[in-house]
């Protein structure tokens, strides 16, 4: 029988031809551990007829040339590759940029439509309805109306729906995604999570929910909980980026979207690290896929796709929320209900009547889209730190009731009880730490 070898540590092989019989693979033992695993998952994944134990008889499924070049592939883009600190910083840029462009250009065009379309419309329309009783007045066009107030979701939280949809699809149509998720691994491990956590931490800045059940089915059982923790927290659905952003330009303050999407990301991992404790986290190996021009069909279906799953379960949504605040605002059910956060509001100076806009956060995250009432005026009419606080605030006291419940159905009452009271009581203490910092500096 003829032998050949193959260094695993050098890429050097001897005796190599179609007919040997054994391939014998050496200096195993000058592997790391982690190589090690990296190695046995890569050889099951591409079904090669390798072990690490001892010389392996061939067959016919693959030729040794197939072989070498899997094992050559392994090497030099696996083995070797190991992110740098230019890697992490790189990637940790992409992941803003993929925000901050689209809201960059959401803000212009949502400010052109309101400014230029918009307002005259709502204007002309109501000049044209003054035949209507004062409950269909109310019901359309007062603080919560469905059109005075329905209409932001439309001009503020779509293109920001929109934008963020081709940004996403393009980072994972030109194959970005791989090295991100790669050169991130070290750095994510710090607070409990693997780099593979952060393709649905990413896909929680789209819908907070979907990015749940994709956790709790892809990521390993020693991560899962920490990752849904950072989601719940640290992922601003494409929502909550709609109406904080509307909220912000109505405040003439658009520049604060940014500061306040990287408090709330790293206050998703200081929280994230904080309540979990370390856990031992499996090995990876990482496919780094070589980047490619974005198939445009592709990229459009993906973001077309997300679009649409907003026109048909985000907006009707929230103009039934508009329709039961409009309802409700004609009693007294809505000062009641949110009477609980009349001491928080009157520490920031606030007026009790925005508490219903903290409240309708807790059922949707574009609830928050309640403070823009009166057009707006109200939230002007306090100073820019206290509505700051306050947006922050909503942000993140508890997730949507919709990723509620798919926490619940997917970690077991428990376990969600345990995320969502976690994450109550850390959203209280950095608004305490925001007030203070805020009293100090200002």
């Amino acid at each position: 029988m003829l032998n050949g070898s193959y260094d695993i540590v050098t890429g050097k092989s001897s005796n190599i031809n179609q007919n040997i019989h054994y391939l014998k693979l050496i200096n195993r033992d000058k592997l790391t551990f982690k190589d090690k695993l990296n190695l046995r998952q890569y050889i099951v994944k591409n079904k090669l007829p390798v072990t690490l134990d001892k010389k392996i008889l061939l067959n016919e499924d693959l030729s040794i040339s197939e072989i070498i070049s899997h094992l050559d592939y392994f090497r030099e883009n696996i083995m070797m590759s190991r992110p740098k600190l230019k890697d992490t910083i790189l990637s940790c840029l992409v992941l803003l940029l993929m925000f901050v462009v689209p809201i960059y250009l959401s803000y212009f065009l949502s400010n052109y439509l309101q400014n230029h379309w918009l307002d005259p419309f709502i204007e002309t329309l109501k000049s044209h309805t003054t035949f209507l009783n004062d409950f269909f007045h109310i019901l359309l066009f007062d603080s919560y109306g469905i059109i005075s107030l329905g209409s932001y979701s439309i001009v503020w939280a779509l293109p920001v729906v929109i934008f963020i949809a081709i940004s996403t699809a393009v980072i994972s149509q030109t194959n970005m995604k791989s090295y991100i998720v790669w050169s991130i691994d070290p750095m994510m491990k710090y607070i409990g999570l693997t780099g593979y956590d952060i393709v649905p931490v990413i896909e929680g800045f789209g819908c907070n929910a979907a990015a749940v059940v994709n956790a709790s089915q892809n990521c390993s059982a020693c991560s899962k909980s920490n990752c849904v923790s950072l989601i719940s927290f640290g992922s601003s659905c494409s929502y909550q980026i709609g109406a904080t952003a509307s909220l912000f330009s109505v405040m003439h303050l658009p520049w604060l979207f940014i500061p306040y999407l990287i408090i709330i990301f790293m206050g998703g991992i200081i929280h994230t690290k904080i309540w979990n404790p370390k856990t031992s986290l499996p090995s990876f190996y990482f496919n780094l896929e070589p980047l490619k021009t974005p198939n445009y069909k592709k990229t459009a279906k993906q973001s077309i796709e997300v679009i649409k799953n907003f026109l048909i379960q985000a907006l009707p949504v929230f103009l039934f929320i508009c329709l039961i605040a409009s309802l409700l605002s004609m009693t007294s059910i809505i000062s009641s209900a949110s009477n609980i956060f009349n001491v928080l509001l009157e520490w920031l100076n606030i007026p009790n009547k925005m508490s219903s806009g903290i409240l309708f956060s807790m059922i949707r995250k574009d609830g928050m889209l309640l403070f823009n009432m009166d057009k707006g005026q109200l939230l002007r009419s306090i100073s820019s730190s206290s509505a700051f606080l306050l947006i922050l605030f909503s942000s993140t006291f508890s997730p949507c009731s919709v990723t509620v419940s798919i926490i619940i159905k997917k970690l077991g009452p428990l376990e969600g009880f345990k995320i969502i009271v976690r994450q109550m009581i850390t959203s209280v203490i950095c608004l305490i730490i925001a007030i203070i910092l805020f009293k100090i500096i200002l």
